[in-house]
């Protein structure tokens, strides 16, 4: 497939999947506050994405201009794309939607991941569309197999690397710690379930605080559940936001 060949300098594109440019549901989407939307490809390249998707997997830093039409492989560690883009072959091969959980950039989202089935263009030389995905993001809270629903057909995944943002800093064990009290147990809660001390949990607890200078413990839940951490989530790999091969166990 031949990447979608965009400059920074010029505007971003507008148009969605052939027929959907103009369409009301398209457009509403595309401009719905928090909601990111992005068209990838097959290998790696992003083919179209609003401001939303951009600042929800790239940053502030980031616009449309700077994103599209460029390989992944120039924004995003390699563990993140390997996963990627072996869940968008199964999606191509069973034309069934997915819906992926990650943290990245310290946050919980959620991406749905839909096939655009490729196909031949008016013309008599023009080349036929190849598949394409359309990627509908958004950061949310909460247990993302409850969100999905019961009733979904969806692949429902949870993503094996995590970017952790601000939280990064902090160990495994302290990572656990932060998950439960995200879940509004108390020191001796989750000294029961993690089987330490009370006294033990309580210097986890300082040393989250010191190190992510936060001492209240109401503003603690409120960064655990942004990041819709559980206990499984501190043995997740750990990546880089940016291309690179470091690699965290």
């Amino acid at each position: 497939m031949r990447p979608a060949s965009h400059s920074p300098d010029q505007p971003p594109l507008r148009g969605g999947p052939p027929g959907l440019e103009s369409n009301l549901v398209w457009t509403a989407l595309v401009h719905e506050p928090g909601t990111g939307v992005a068209i990838v490809s097959h290998d790696g390249v992003t083919l179209w994405a609003n401001p939303t998707a951009v600042r929800i997997f790239h940053g502030p830093d980031h616009t449309p201009e700077t994103i599209i039409g460029r390989p992944w492989t120039e924004f995003f560690p390699a563990e993140w794309i390997a996963e990627r883009l072996a869940l968008l072959r199964r999606i191509q091969e069973t034309q069934q939607p997915a819906l992926l959980r990650t943290i990245w950039r310290g946050f919980q989202h959620v991406s749905w991941i839909h096939p655009i089935p490729g196909d031949e263009r008016d013309g008599g030389d023009a080349e036929p569309l190849p598949d394409r995905f359309l990627v509908i993001t958004r950061r949310v809270e909460g247990d993302v197999f409850e969100i999905a629903g019961k009733g979904t057909t969806a692949d429902v995944r949870e993503s094996d690397v995590a970017n952790l943002g601000a939280l990064d800093v902090l160990t495994s064990r302290e990572l656990e710690v932060l998950s439960l009290i995200g879940q509004g147990m108390s020191i001796k809660e989750i000294a029961s379930i993690l089987g330490r001390s009370v006294k033990t949990i309580e210097n986890h607890r300082t040393s989250i605080g010191e190190k992510l200078k936060v001492d209240d413990r109401v503003h603690l839940a409120e960064i655990a559940r942004r990041a819709g951490l559980t206990v499984l989530d501190a043995e997740r790999r750990r990546v880089e936001s940016g291309p690179g091969p470091r690699a965290v166990p």
